[in-house]
């Protein structure tokens, strides 16, 4: 309580509701912002550049949003801030976000030699009669084994509404698979995965070590929606806990990008896009003869790479970077008011932040793209302790 000119001051402690509301509608404008950011730069550049651009990104967004905030809602209590110990957080940010990136990946790395045979998987359903009308799908196979010696062994799936093994596993000497089928159906993924692994457990299909599984689609699955990737996610561990990396190829813009995605880097292979009918011969090479892709901070990661080693050096690497935007948000705010809840607020958003991009990705497969999205949201969470101050009846003077 405070007593001014026979008046009596009161007052009241509370949370800012501008600065908690503020920081969580930043936290999700970058989220949408960054997302476009690492769609963008996910398979054009190394996973240290796509990291140090994402988290720098958010550093300055929320820092500046945050700063904002503040000073809109305290005018009264404004003050420059310590462009040192900005410029210095900015600074850890970009050369810890590098190191990260660059540890994150080279753990347990290794090479997983060259693929001792292929199983293709084609799809040829009725799309497929536009995008690819003369088969090159099938050339592309062919030029790509040409190379081969006679004993190198390869199987073919097709699949539209089901799945048929058309060549079965065997050495190139035995001869090809014979003729092309009619594009008919639709694009049942879920369902061509279930096959394989039932060929594989009742002997039908027997595969060696270091397989290579190349599938290639041009559209969205249709016995798959968001509440089956799950199912996916279990269908893939079997594959990894096998050794089989699947890469996959996608053609044309219409491919389920994030599917084909995810069935590559949970198994360890890699994903390729095709836009144009006339480069899926190079795509289909890249896709067969490209060791598995970079683990990424921000990504899913091969089943192969399970384990608590990676999940804790995740979960710990997203909360330092969370911490580092803690003091950022602090040394933005300390001209305010009490900055104690801002950093605990911001540190608690952090460990959640990693523990939910963690698990919601690599343990219950939901969509990286939401997971992105919560991680910036959780990680820009601010909560700012103001003192509201108010005058109440006058006293009486000799008080």
């Amino acid at each position: 309580m405070y007593e001014q000119a026979g008046k009596d001051m009161r007052s009241k402690s509370r949370f800012s509701i501008k600065m908690l509301s503020g920081s969580i509608l930043a936290g999700f404008t970058y989220g949408l912002m960054g997302e476009w950011i690492y769609q963008n730069m996910e398979r054009a550049v190394s996973p240290v550049i796509s990291t140090v651009v994402y988290f720098t990104g958010m550093y300055l967004f929320v820092g500046c949003a945050v700063y904002a905030i503040g000073k809109l809602g305290h005018a009264h209590a404004y003050a420059p801030v310590n462009r040192r110990q900005w410029a210095l957080a900015l600074v850890l940010t970009l050369l810890l976000s590098a190191l990260f990136a660059w540890i994150y990946d080279w753990i347990g790395s290794g090479s997983r030699g060259q693929a001792s045979s292929y199983l293709f998987v084609i799809d040829h359903s009725d799309s497929m009669s536009r995008t690819d009308p003369d088969g090159m799908r099938y050339q592309a196979m062919e030029t790509l084994l040409e190379d081969k010696e006679p004993e190198f062994a390869y199987g073919v799936y097709q699949f539209s509404d089901s799945a048929k093994m058309i060549r079965a596993m065997a050495p190139m000497r035995e001869g090809g698979m014979g003729d092309e089928p009619v594009n008919t159906g639709g694009t049942a993924i879920l369902h061509t995965l279930d096959t394989i692994l039932q060929d594989l457990n009742n002997g039908r299909l027997q595969l060696e070590d270091h397989c290579r599984m190349i599938l290639l689609s041009d559209g969205y699955a249709t016995d798959m929606d968001e509440t089956s990737r799950y199912d996916c996610m279990r269908r893939l561990e079997q594959y990894a806990d096998r050794g089989i990396s699947i890469s996959t190829v996608g053609m044309t813009g219409d491919v389920d990008k994030q599917l084909m995605m995810l069935i590559a880097d949970k198994t360890g292979g890699i994903y390729v896009s095709v836009q144009d009918i006339q480069q899926l011969e190079q795509g289909m090479r890249q896709a067969a003869q490209t060791e598995e892709s970079d683990r990424n901070l921000l990504g899913y990661r091969s089943e192969n790479d399970t384990g608590i080693l990676f999940s804790a050096a995740r979960i710990l690497f997203l909360i330092c970077l969370g911490l580092l935007l803690a003091v950022e948000k602090t040394v933005v705010c300390e001209r305010f008011l009490n900055t104690n809840s801002v950093l605990i607020s911001s540190a608690a958003g952090s460990a959640l932040a990693g523990i939910c991009l963690e698990t919601g990705m690599n343990t219950f497969g939901l969509h990286p793209s939401a997971m992105r999205i919560a991680l910036c949201i959780l990680m820009s969470v601010t909560l700012l302790h103001e003192d509201t101050v108010w005058e109440t009846d006058d006293i009486p003077s000799g008080r």
